[in-house]
């Protein structure tokens, strides 16, 4: 029975809409021609920037306006002040004028801000104000929100409307509340031919045609055109008015490419451009870890936990992919997958960063005997564990964000951003703190330093992209910002992770191959050659030092009966082992009074292992004995 009622109350609008004027006053002419029928298009026009504003907007008015039916309190008054208030409200472009109805009361209101005119539906419900009507009567029964398409109308300053309305409420207390605002110009349409005067001199192919309210009164609409992306013609890439179109005749652009004009061409070649360094980027990181995992067993890159290297060169390539997606042609798809790419590779990248500098910061810490150091399946594991965390809050951005086709090219929504831009720079100063507690430990290769030093680099990046934001550049539907950031934020982990140990196997096999040539005869200061340069002794001095540890490492487990023939030369962690007390059990076997001694020495020897009873002082080794590489 109350969806009857209210298909009825919505027919009854639309009935009376369409239905003639009452006996009354005729309304002031207006300065528009006297026969001015409203147009109404086939298509959806472009929807603002802000439509979730929009659409929160038109909800919140038709649910006061509900309450107010349901309080027993709406009458012209009151819906004439809520309607005034709706139109204030701060929306761009702001609105052009409100439409409010309660069919079962008898009440409908249509407020024009400019120039400010309040219209009753019982007193004016002219052909020229049909669409209005209809549009307030089209989310009667809808449940969502509902965009109506463009249509001319000359109430008022003629010119092109479009509306959005919703309705809340149940029963007798539903209300129904519309929006509409101005659009400057819209796509053309064979709808528009007749009020253009014939079909438009353009190519709809490889043009783009606009169409405008016309100054002329003979001629309704106007119109402009000029070339799509990646077209150009001999008459420039600036909007061609009509007049000018009628001299030269139909307008025909040409694809760019070989033998077009470079300078109508700029802006696709400067695309191209930013797409091919993005491109090349994503190829060097792949080339870079092809270089890793083939040099997986030296010592600059054993050293830094190959397998994280490798997830630090998948971050920065899909940090590159996000600015690469600003090319996809669907809004929708571009906003999606810019985002899901760049956050995934961010905490990919830098996550594995700030995890290789707690690495550091644990074995500077750790300084018992038994030195505790985190494996590299630990540290994949957590990084694992925070991609896993930022897929889960993509998919809530996936799901509720505004990234609509026409929202502007992007997603209008800019609070996402705001929180996933704060989320970064909370896990960069959490990589920061870090890097200051280990800031006395002597790592090789100035790792920490440099690690500190990305992470300072991507802060300032982030930062910099925040105030922009803020100050309404939206850099985040900009290809040329998008690739910037990316360049910036790959390019900085680049070089501050990977080159200085690139570097440093370099050095050290140009080194190699310099002592090889010589001969061992020959060595450092022979006659008739220079002498050494310090980072050659160095050298030198680092390739003897690693020799002579893993000759002492092999004498010491040589036939030593305390130790495992197994790999690795571990005892399962059940057995005890330490010299004193087998000396203590030797002497003094038969003896009841030490068999206490000998308990409590075993006790406190029990998680002690044979490498860390005979290298306690230097660690864990990190080569082998049968291959050792500078």
């Amino acid at each position: 029975m109350g969806a009857r009622w209210a298909r009825c109350a919505a027919l009854a609008l639309v009935c009376c809409a369409c239905a003639a004027a009452p006996a009354g006053p005729s309304p002031a002419p207006s300065s528009a021609p006297v026969s001015c029928d409203p147009l109404l298009l086939k298509r959806t026009p472009p929807l603002p920037q802000n439509v979730r504003e929009y659409e929160a907007a038109v909800v919140q008015t038709a649910r006061a306006l509900s309450e107010l039916v349901e309080q027993g309190a709406a009458d012209e008054a009151r819906a004439a002040a809520l309607a005034r208030a709706a139109a204030r409200a701060p929306l761009h472009p702001p609105p052009a004028a409100v439409a409010l109805g309660a069919p079962q009361l008898h009440l409908g209101i249509l407020y024009i801000a400019e120039p400010p005119r309040l219209i009753v539906f019982q007193q004016n419900n002219s052909a020229t104000l049909q669409q209005f009507w209809r549009t307030l009567a089209s989310a009667w029964n809808a449940s969502l929100v509902l965009w109506s398409n463009a249509w001319y109308s000359c109430e008022g300053n003629p010119g092109w409307w479009g509306g959005t309305a919703a309705a809340r409420g149940a029963g007798p207390a539903r209300a129904a509340a519309a929006i509409f605002r101005r659009i400057p110009a819209l796509p053309c349409e064979e709808t528009m031919n007749e009020w253009l005067g014939g079909p438009p001199l353009c190519d709809p192919v490889t043009t783009d045609c606009e169409a405008f309210p016309s100054e002329n009164r003979d001629q309704k609409l106007g119109y402009h055109c000029k070339c799509s992306s990646g077209h150009w013609h001999a008459s420039g890439g600036d909007w061609i008015s009509r007049s000018t179109l009628s001299e030269i005749g139909r307008m025909n652009c040409t694809p760019c490419g070989l033998g077009s004009n470079p300078a109508a061409c700029l802006a696709d070649a400067y695309r191209a451009s930013l797409l091919a360094a993005n491109l090349a980027g994503m190829l060097l990181c792949l080339v870079i870890g092809f270089i890793i995992f083939k040099k997986r067993k030296c010592k600059a890159v054993a050293m830094g936990m190959w397998t994280v290297l490798e997830v630090v060169l998948l971050g920065a390539m899909l940090m590159y992919a996000s600015a690469a997606s600003q090319y996809i042609s669907i809004a929708r798809w571009r906003c999606v997958a810019g985002a899901w790419l760049r956050e995934l590779g961010f905490v990919a990248c830098y996550g594995s960063v700030v995890l290789r500098l707690w690495v550091l910061l644990a074995e500077f810490r750790t300084r018992k005997a038994h030195r505790w150091t985190p494996r590299d399946s630990e540290v994949l594991r957590i990084v694992a564990a925070m991609v896993l965390g930022a897929a889960c809050y993509l998919s809530a951005f996936t799901a509720t964000t505004a990234c609509d086709e026409d929202a502007g090219g992007g997603c209008a929504r800019a609070a996402w951003h705001h929180v996933t831009a704060a989320a970064e720079l909370l896990l960069l100063v959490a990589g920061l703190r870090i890097a200051h507690a280990a800031r006395n430990a002597n790592v090789p290769f100035q790792e920490r330093g440099w690690l500190a030093t990305a992470l300072w680099a991507e802060g300032l990046c982030g930062a910099a992209w925040r105030v922009a934001a803020l100050a309404g550049a939206a850099p985040e539907r900009s290809a040329l910002a998008a690739a910037a950031r990316a360049h910036l934020s790959a390019g900085a982990a680049l070089a501050c992770v990977l080159a200085p140990r690139l570097w440093h196997g370099y050095r050290a096999r140009s080194l190699a191959q310099e002592v090889s040539r010589r001969g061992p005869a020959e060595g450092f200061g022979a006659e008739g050659e220079e002498e050494p340069t310090s980072e050659e002794v160095r050298a030198e001095l680092k390739r003897l030092y690693v020799q002579l540890e893993i000759l002492r490492n092999q004498t010491l487990r040589r036939d030593n009966p305390h130790i495992s023939k197994r790999r690795g030369g571990r005892k399962p962690p059940h057995r005890r082992f330490s010299l004193q007390a087998l000396q203590a059990r030797r002497g003094c076997k038969n003896k009841g009074g030490s068999a206490s001694a000998v308990e409590a020495s075993e006790a406190g020897d029990a998680s002690r292992t044979p490498e860390d009873s005979v290298c306690s002082a230097e660690g864990p080794s990190h080569y082998t004995d049968g291959e050792t590489q500078a």
